[in-house]
């Protein structure tokens, strides 16, 4: 008798053990890590759009429901959040920017409002003097300027050299456009350079000359600017890196973000990203985009894998540049634009950065290697380009396409017919619908009411089945996620004019481009995008329900709290 207490008596204490580590409830439910009660949970999933409450448990969720079945997952360690009826949305997901523009504190802001305070060339100026004293930048030091926007100037052009060269005589420098797709260099600069009147422009870019001779005002137009010796700038340490790094994760955070882009990395950029992964010092994940320049020595270094996410880091694909900025007059139209283009005086219709030959040789190589392609196209031309060397593509690694998912970054200018392209081979646009608040007026403008007003047509891919992402090109707009909501749902310019009334969404439209058809363009809809049992516990607390508030306050909305697989990143302090 004895002997059988002592073999009982085992296995009751293993249970006892058992029992205190997983607390069950009467529906044989575990304990949840963290429960959030009497919320509006937009879940974004199609099969039950809205619910009252969640459970996560070690950074999943658990469970979706009302705030009475939820609440019955409570144990003695849970942590209850009280939503006091605000709403929740999935994480956003960033269709596109780029994460690695550090160190914007480097360069001077030129932005007009409602970024900047910019409105003329003489306050460009003045901007550029205020940051050189700040930064204390000595004679034949570099002076750097981003943001300005000749459309947002009263003098309604770029600037040129000169208006440069009389308030920095000693300096060389270089102002960049709002797009990031062209500059101005001083006289300074060009000198130190070697650009002059003989210099020949480079292939895919232009440099602007003079009226009636061929010396430079300045203004570098797309690969133009690779003519300019900026050198290497200032070297930051590794540690000083990281922190930059540290507070790039923590804007993102702050506006939802818990899956982020860097389109177009360098590899600077990878290495950096890497060695943060390895110290673990992401808290966000990070999909880089190598750019395609690099992209063959980034394939053939071992320590280098792709759709792998490790540490919050992954290499999902590569980027690759058609052409430039409609804005900027050198997106690639089919078209000419209907206004004055810099640098051009006959059928302008801008400026491709890359033959067709050479694209086709690109999208082979990377199919080849099953590396996801995200090109950049804003004018249809362009977009045709990239369609042609998809479908060559195809012919050599047929159906693959479909399996790769090409993204075609902006998708600006796409007409009707590329959409159905767009669906007959998989490809997926990722919209920039900030476009019609920055630029639209812009836009009208430049190519006539009829091709603006087709500007990110987000119904119309909609209602064509084409699945489509949104983006705000950070550095190029705001990162603000609500914003970008806003910009999809009203689409109102700066003088409230409506860009395109046809193709504005739905509030529950506009939120799973951000979402869910982010996931899908990174193949991850199975981890993230909506709440469901089984995802990802990536969630985002708003001030307001955008599916009640008034259209107009949707880029009012704050958000409160932003939630990466359960642990909290980012609160907003009151």
């Amino acid at each position: 008798m004895n002997k059988t207490i002592w073999l009982i008596a085992p296995a009751a204490l293993l249970l006892l053990c058992v029992s205190f580590r997983k607390v069950k409830h009467e529906d044989n439910q575990e304990a949840a890590d963290r429960i959030y009660i009497n919320g509006h949970v937009i879940t974004m999933d199609p099969s039950h759009p809205e619910a009252e409450a969640l459970a996560v448990k070690d950074g999943r969720i658990i469970a979706v429901g009302s705030s009475g079945s939820i609440g019955q997952m409570k144990g003695p360690q849970t942590v209850v959040t009280d939503l006091e009826g605000k709403a929740l949305v999935p994480g956003f997901i960033d269709g596109h920017s780029h994460f690695m523009s550090l160190g914007r504190s480097k360069t001077a802001d030129l932005s007009p409002p409602p970024v900047g305070e910019v409105t003329s060339i003489p306050g460009l100026v003045n901007a550029l003097k205020k940051f050189q004293k700040e930064k204390n930048i000595k004679a034949g030091v570099w002076i750097t300027g981003r943001g300005y926007d000749p459309d947002q100037l009263a003098e309604g052009r770029h600037p040129v050299k000169e208006d440069l060269d009389a308030a920095f005589p000693d300096n060389p420098v270089l102002i960049t456009h709002t797009s990031g797709h062209m500059s101005v260099a001083n006289s300074y600069a060009l000198r130190i350079s070697g650009v002059n009147a003989s210099t020949k422009d480079p292939e895919g870019g232009k440099i602007v000359r003079k009226a009636g001779s061929n010396e430079p005002t300045g203004l570098l137009l797309e690969r133009a600017r690779s003519v300019l010796k900026t050198g290497e700038g200032e070297k930051l340490s590794l540690d000083e890196q990281l922190k930059l790094l540290d507070e790039q994760q923590a804007l993102y955070a702050s506006q939802g973000i818990t899956t982020a882009q860097d389109g177009s990395s360098s590899l600077a950029s990878v290495v950096l990203l890497k060695e943060a992964a390895r110290r673990k010092r992401l808290y966000i994940d990070i999909e880089s985009l190598p750019s395609y320049a690099i992209l063959d020595r980034i394939l053939t270094d071992s320590q280098y894998v792709f759709n792998k996410l490790q540490n919050h880091l992954k290499l999902k694909g590569t980027k690759i540049f058609t052409d430039g900025s409609p804005q900027g007059k050198t997106a690639f139209f089919s078209k000419p634009y209907l206004t004055e283009v810099p640098g051009c005086s006959d059928h302008c219709t801008g400026i491709p950065t890359i033959t067709q030959e050479k694209l086709n040789e690109a999208l082979i190589y990377c199919f080849k290697h099953k590396i996801q392609v995200y090109t950049h196209c804003n004018g249809d031309a362009s977009i045709d380009m990239y369609i042609q060397a998809v479908r060559n593509a195809n012919t050599k690694f047929p159906g693959y396409s479909r399996e790769l998912r090409p993204v075609v970054i902006h998708s600006q200018f796409v007409r009707a017919d590329q959409l159905d392209s767009y669906r007959e081979l998989g490809m997926i646009p990722s919209f920039f619908t900030n476009h019609a608040f920055f630029w639209g007026d812009v836009h009208v403008r430049n190519l006539g009411k009829e091709r603006a007003w087709f500007l990110s047509p987000a119904k119309t891919a909609l209602e064509k089945g084409v699945l489509f992402t949104n983006h705000t090109d950070f550095g190029v707009t705001p990162i603000n996620q609500l914003f970008l909501l806003w910009t999809s749902v009203t689409r109102e310019s700066r003088s409230g004019q409506v860009i395109g009334p046809d193709q504005r969404l739905t509030v529950t439209e506009g939120l799973r481009a951000i979402t869910l058809n982010g996931a899908w363009q990174y193949s991850e809809e199975k981890e993230k995008g909506s709440i469901e049992k089984g995802k990802l516990a990536d969630l985002v607390i708003l001030s307001d329900n955008p599916l009640t508030v008034p259209a107009g306050r949707i880029k009012d909305i704050t958000v409160l709290e932003t939630v990466k697989e359960g642990k909290t990143i980012f609160k907003h302090q009151q």
